[in-house]
């Protein structure tokens, strides 16, 4: 897409009425490859382009996106979005960025190494997929796959917006998924594993992640259920991210203006144990959401979300910041068809002092999860309810894998309660280590 292009259209905005407008344009290049049982089942190429044009006319604003890129549709879109955002509802909170909030940083997104220049081919997606599939397979106790996927993505955006700013950016990242299914006369468990990154060779070793996940599989043949109780719970660093994932919803500003938050009015105030730290970060190199600016050309910053266990700010956007009065958090992010939302960078649970070995070894009994399935949460009051598997342990040692568990508690009590193990990785846009919580309600049997 020419940049010209992105400043004609523009131009063309503000002689239609338009007080502010953006223009985002993508473009998206992916590759991929599945296997089932051993046979390549499906391969992909795809190439999308594809472009967004947003207006705002005296507080109302309207968005329209496209893939036909020809000349005479973009003028028939310009000439839509202009007639749609004349009759819209007013929005006295829409609009881009006021000029005291950019800063003039000499800084190039290249510096975050967000782009892999290698690009695999399909024969090799083929051929690594299979591997990933097989080294599971391998396993006799192995007896059915749901199989495997591997792709790479290499997308490049360019954002245009009248108040003068515009940022250019090139991404990739690199994804495999693998389920297995372990069995035998008594019953049949699956594991699975996956994990997203922005250089390919990151995933790591196909032949030793498939033989991994076959084993987790055979771990958990012959679970059991247990009664109904109360218990100690340690979340396995895999699934952990998870209650990060509640605090982000619980802290984002859409919730607290709506007042469907339990932490409303927890900013400034302790939400968890003073050894807490949850941080954001963009600037993180080669990680999967980095970025020096946000989607409405504020410059990102490292922020504590949680410092020392106080809840520090909410994630907002600048239409959300403006409705709570608020400092704008700089996290507006957006797709090609839709108005800015808030989203997170980076976010993750610092490592605490403890290793995950010696929390299962301080337990008399509890549980190890390594599987979360469904969702039961409301954000109004905090109440948590989540199913589970994982494995049960005794006088410090893991006795052996359940299922068909029901965790319950509320996260304000769970969030004032964990403590973090030493075990923390980044193969996600939000990552934690393994986390300890004390009892919470487990129903079984």
């Amino acid at each position: 897409m020419n940049k010209n292009l992105l400043e004609e259209i523009l131009k063309k905005l503000k002689k239609k009425g338009c007080d502010q407008a953006d223009v985002i344009f993508a473009e998206d290049s992916t590759s991929s490859a599945s296997s089932r049982l051993g046979k390549i089942e499906k391969t992909e190429v795809s190439e999308i382009r594809e472009i967004g044009i947003r207006a705002i006319i005296k507080k109302k604003q309207s968005i329209i996106s496209s893939t036909n890129l020809e000349s005479d549709n973009i003028n028939k879109l310009i000439d839509k979005v202009v007639e749609m955002a004349k009759v819209v509802p007013e929005d006295e909170f829409c609009g881009l960025a006021e000029e005291k909030y950019y800063e003039n940083i000499n800084k190039k997104n290249s510096e975050l190494q967000l782009f892999d220049s290698y690009k695999p081919k399909i024969k090799e997606l083929n051929e690594k997929v299979l591997e990933l599939e097989n080294s599971a397979l391998e396993n006799k106790q192995i007896i059915n796959s749901e199989g495997a996927e591997l792709s790479f993505s290499s997308v490049k955006y360019h954002l245009m917006a009248s108040n003068g700013f515009q940022t250019e950016i090139n991404k990739t990242h690199s994804d495999y998924i693998v389920a297995v299914l372990a069995g035998n006369k008594n019953s049949m468990e699956r594991a699975y594993d996956y994990k997203s990154k922005v250089f390919f060779d990151d995933l790591g070793n196909f032949k030793k992640i498939g033989k991994k996940v076959s084993v987790d599989a055979i771990k958990k043949l012959n679970s059991r259920k247990i009664k109904t109780c109360k218990s100690d719970v340690i979340f396995d660093s895999r699934i952990s991210s998870s209650l990060l994932s509640n605090l982000f919803n619980a802290c984002n500003a859409s919730a607290i203006i709506k007042g469907t938050s339990f932490l409303k009015n927890h900013k400034e105030k302790k939400v968890f144990n003073s050894k807490i730290n949850v941080i954001d970060d963009p600037h993180m190199k080669k990680r999967l959401r980095s970025k020096f600016f946000d989607a409405e050309g504020l410059t990102t910053k490292k922020q504590n979300l949680i410092e020392n266990g106080t809840l520090k700010f909410f994630f907002n956007c600048l239409s959300t910041a403006r409705q709570l009065k608020d400092t704008p958090s700089r996290h507006g992010s957006r797709s090609i068809s839709s108005i800015p939302s808030a989203s997170y960078s980076n976010l993750y649970l610092d490592n605490g002092d403890n290793k995950k070995k010696d929390m299962i070894k301080s337990m008399k009994k509890g549980l190890l999860v390594t599987e979360l399935m469904g969702s039961s949460i409301n954000y109004a009051n905090g109440d948590y309810s989540r199913g589970a598997s994982g494995f049960w342990i005794e006088n410090g040692e893991i006795s052996y894998p359940v299922s068909e568990i029901t965790i319950a508690g509320n996260l304000k009590n769970i969030f004032s309660n964990l403590s973090a193990a030493d075990d923390l990785e980044f193969n996600f846009g939000i990552n934690a280590p393994s986390i300890f919580v004390e009892n919470l309600t487990l129903g079984g049997i």
